[in-house]
């Protein structure tokens, strides 16, 4: 179990701090991303000073996250569906798949 970060000296309230570093984390988003998004609401940081923030408090928030997350699972769902199609004649039988994959249809005629 880690201790909570010591926040003393620095001149940003650990709120402050604790989302800048969660929002880098979180999201992905670069030092100048996240200085943009506390920038919206009034707070002035450099960049430099979320790499330092992010340097000193950041292992933990990850692993804190990834705790949160929960561990990745071996089950997996498939992105394939088999759908049989009415026969085009009496003697030829004919699969209609339909591939669904990230919001794209596809459809392919197998005989």
């Amino acid at each position: 179990m880690t201790k909570n970060p010591d926040y003393r000296g620095y001149r940003f309230p650990p709120d402050i701090i604790a989302r800048a570093v969660w929002l880098y984390h979180r999201f992905t988003l670069s030092f100048r991303d996240v200085e943009d998004l506390l920038a919206e609401r009034g707070i002035t940081v450099s960049y430099e000073t979320l790499r330092q923030w992010c340097r000193t408090f950041g292992p933990d928030y990850a692993r804190t996250i990834k705790k949160r997350l929960g561990p990745r699972g071996d089950r997996w769902f498939l992105d394939e569906v088999r759908i049989p199609a009415k026969p085009v004649s009496d003697s030829d039988a004919c699969r209609y798949t339909i591939t669904i994959h990230v919001g794209m249809l596809n459809g392919r005629v197998y005989c």
